[in-house]
Parts: structure tokens; sequence; C-alpha cells
């Protein structure tokens, strides 16, 4: 029995995306534009505090150049992670996005300040800055300063690409120790289904025995009963996991048993939507409700019925038994072990045995729902 996982979310989204900008989200919208207002209004604070004195269109024209180098910068560390990284390791991904990205800042802003900024004569400052410096030394100076700001922000994009990779991988290690343990208690159901009651057994082998004593039919027939309970409670290497039907054989094969052995033996009244015969189910969770509603010595009518709602299967186990009689807790005690297991926040069960009629009412999610991040072999 082994367990199938589905990959982590993140993982899951940048392999659905397609091109080398798979995985850009709105955490790297919020840094582009929080390097790109912050960064500029630092500067202009520090030149307010100096007696420097700051133009609005100079501060736009900050504005959109830091939002060029931020947008240049995360799309070059995005493209290098999706394209780069498995083939060169992260340490060359990013020093390969760092200077993509500077290279084409500055290509982009040098652009913009001919095109746009240069006209609208915001570029006052800049060129008071750079006054002196060829075109070649003041275009070098700029992509030192970019590289610069492209470096911090490579950074900060590994920081938080790092926290998302670590979350993946301890969600996906909660994932693989939930499978295991969903493994392992459907291995213990199977193992307790593969065991069969030896008082259930010794008692049937004498009914058989009684039964050939007043005729060979009888006692073939107490026979054939015998091994349609065997055939349905022993665990099939053919089926990968228990199906409604499945369990209904079982429990119809087990109260036909011990009708063998008591004519006044209870009638079961069953009742299951054919639409949820073919549902898949844990094994071994209806035979020890059907054990408990029938622990009473007075039962003479069990009720069963299995219905098929939009995200869970409603089960409900009645009988007549008195309301005197001791109710087993034992059976109740392991079902409720096991679905807490297997179904820690989506299962419910209810047991009412002292007003009127013993009630078992269970409800479970379904199972291709349920164990969506889990399936057996």
């Amino acid at each position: 029995m082994s367990s199938v996982l589905h990959a982590p979310a993140g993982f899951a989204q940048r392999q659905a995306g397609h091109g080398p900008l798979a995985g850009f989200s709105r955490r790297h919208l919020i840094l582009i534009v929080c390097f790109s207002v912050i960064t500029p209004l630092t500067y202009a604070l520090f030149g307010i505090a100096f007696g420097e004195r700051v133009h609005a269109g100079g501060m736009l024209g900050e504005i959109a150049k830091y939002f060029v180098i931020g947008c240049a910068t995360l799309c070059s560390a995005i493209a290098a992670d999706n394209l780069l990284r498995h083939r060169l390791g992260p340490a060359w991904s990013l020093a390969t996005a760092m200077l993509g990205a500077s290279i084409v800042s500055t290509a982009l802003i040098e652009l913009a300040m001919y095109a746009l900024i240069g006209p609208l004569g915001w570029n006052t400052g800049y060129m008071m800055e750079t006054k002196g410096f060829t075109s070649a030394e003041r275009i070098l100076l700029e992509f030192v300063g970019i590289a610069r700001w492209a470096l911090v922000l490579v950074a900060l994009y590994e920081l938080l690409e790092s926290k998302r990779r670590a979350d993946e991988e301890l969600h996906g290690a909660r994932m693989t120790a939930l499978a295991a343990q969903q493994n392992l208690v459907e291995g213990e159901l199977r193992a307790m289904q593969a065991r069969v009651d030896p008082e259930l057994l010794f008692n049937s082998l004498v009914a058989i025995d009684d039964g050939y004593a007043q005729g060979v039919e009888q006692g073939q027939q107490r026979l054939d009963g015998l091994i349609r309970f065997l055939r349905a409670a022993l665990p099939s290497d053919s089926a990968d996991t228990s199906t409604v039907a499945r369990e209904q054989e079982v429990v119809e094969a087990y109260v036909a048993l011990l009708g063998q052995r008591a004519p006044d033996a209870a009638e079961l009244h069953l009742r299951v939507d054919p639409d949820a015969r073919g549902e898949q189910m844990p094994s071994m969770l209806l035979l020890p409700l059907v054990r408990w509603a029938l622990a009473g010595q007075s039962v003479r009518h069990l009720r069963m019925r299995i219905q098929r709602q939009a995200e869970s299967l409603a089960i409900e186990v009645e009988s007549d038994a008195s309301k005197d009689a001791a109710a087993p807790l034992d059976e109740i005690a392991s079902v409720r072990q096991r679905l807490t297991q297997l179904y820690p926040q989506g299962a419910r069960l209810s047991i009412a045995s002292r007003l009127g009629p013993w009630r078992a009412t269970l409800e479970i999610p379904r199972q291709q729902l349920a164990a969506a991040t889990v399936s057996s072999r």
C-alpha cells in the first residue's frame, strides 16, 4: 500500500503556468511597487533634510525609474528561476538574473530619458549630477547604480522564494506524514477484516454440524452461508479499497450467518441508494455498528440505510433493542478511533440507545473527496 500525494500548491501552479514568468504573483507586484515608491521617497526626504528642493516632476521620474528597475529585476529573477535554476544552480541563475536586469533596466531608462523624461524637463537634477561625464561614463555609472539595486532586489526575491519553498516542503512533509498515517490505519483495518471472530467461526461450525445432522441440504445451506461470509469479510487483493456494496455484502452475510443459529434472529431491512453502492469507503466501519446494534438480546429488526449526499455518505443503523439493555461501548469506541484517524475534521458519529430504538448515525466524506491526497496502491 503506497501513498500518492498532490504536489505542493506553489509547485503545481508553476507547472500549470506557461512561459518563463510562470509563478509571478501579487507578492512580487507588491515588492515592485514598494521599492519604486519608498526608494525615491527616501532620497527626497534626505534631500529636504539638507535643504535641497524637490520637484514633483523629478519625483515622478524617479518613481518611474525605480519601477522599471523593479519590474526588470523581478521578472528576470523569476525567468531565471524557472529556466536556469535546475541547470546552473541557484547562485549562477541569480547572478544571470541580476546581470540581465541591470542591462535591460539601463537600456530602458536611457530610452525613456531621451524619449520622455528629457523632453518633459524632469531630468534637470540628474543632468546636474552627471555634469562633466561623457555619455559612456554616464551610462556606465547608471549601470553600476542599477546593478546595486538589482542585487538588493534579487536578494529580497530569494528570501521570499526561500520562505515559500520552505513552506511548500513543510506542507509536503505534513501531507506525507498524513498519507503514511492513513495508510497505516487502512492497513490495520484490512488486517482486522482478515481476522474472523473465533467465537463466530466456532459457533457457525457447530451450526453446520447440527445442520448436517438434520439433513444434507440443511448442512450445505449453513456451510454456504459461512463461505459467503468468509469471502465477503476477507480482504481482496484485486480491490484497492472497499466499497459500499462490499461492506453491504459483509453485513448481509453476517446477519444471515447469525440467523442460522437462532430461528428468532434479527431480520435485516436494508436500503441503499443505487448511486451509493459504488462509492468507496474504509472497510470495517459498518460491521462494528451492526454488532453494536445487535448486542441486545431482544433485537428482532435491524434497519440500515445508506445515502449518497453531495459531499458525504450518510449511514444509519437502527435496531429495536430494549432501551434497558446494556450497550457495548467497545465497538463504538473502535469506530470513533478509526474515524479520528481517517477523517480528523470530516466525520460525525452519533449514538442513541437510552430513549427509543438503538440508533447509530454516521456521516463520512465521500472517499474521492476525503482521500484526494491519499490513494491505496
